[in-house]
């Protein structure tokens, strides 16, 4: 069991994060354009995360104190992040001229799209319906 406020490690040969990376599909999603509303849904582990973005906000996900965290952080702790490798400040969201970007924030075990690892850093574009992996952690991406 991994003390509590520590990232589990995945090493790169790690059997658990291949089959992981190995279930993401690499297929061209839907539309990279988001609706008027600018709602995002987080799908983790079957439960839908409603985030509202407006075009000069950044989101951080990771783990938070669950008392302590801000509107700008969404708190993946519920959802077994600590078990999967996610960072406190994992990955950001973030919408540039109505496109939802993704960045990783220099993670411990990275962050995923279609089995290929993110540069550290650098901003890349979401589509409707991908599915991204923060450390072991899938997420699929949703919005309207």
């Amino acid at each position: 069991m991994v003390p509590p406020n520590h990232t589990s490690i995945f090493t790169e040969d790690s059997p658990t994060l291949h089959r992981v990376l190995h279930q993401q599909v690499s297929v061209q999603h839907g539309t990279a354009s988001l609706g008027k509303n600018r709602e995002v849904i987080l799908l983790i582990r079957g439960l839908p995360e409603r985030l509202m973005l407006t075009e000069d906000t950044d989101l951080i996900l990771g783990r938070f104190s669950m008392d302590s965290h801000l509107d700008s952080e969404v708190n993946l702790s519920p959802y077994g992040a600590d078990d999967r490798g996610v960072s406190r400040h994992h990955a950001c969201l973030q919408i540039k001229d109505n496109h939802l970007y993704i960045t990783d924030l220099g993670s411990t075990n990275g962050t995923f799209i279609a089995g290929k690892r993110l540069n550290p850093q650098q901003p890349t574009l979401l589509h409707k319906g991908v599915e991204i992996l923060l450390g072991r952690l899938q997420i699929q991406i949703l919005f309207r």
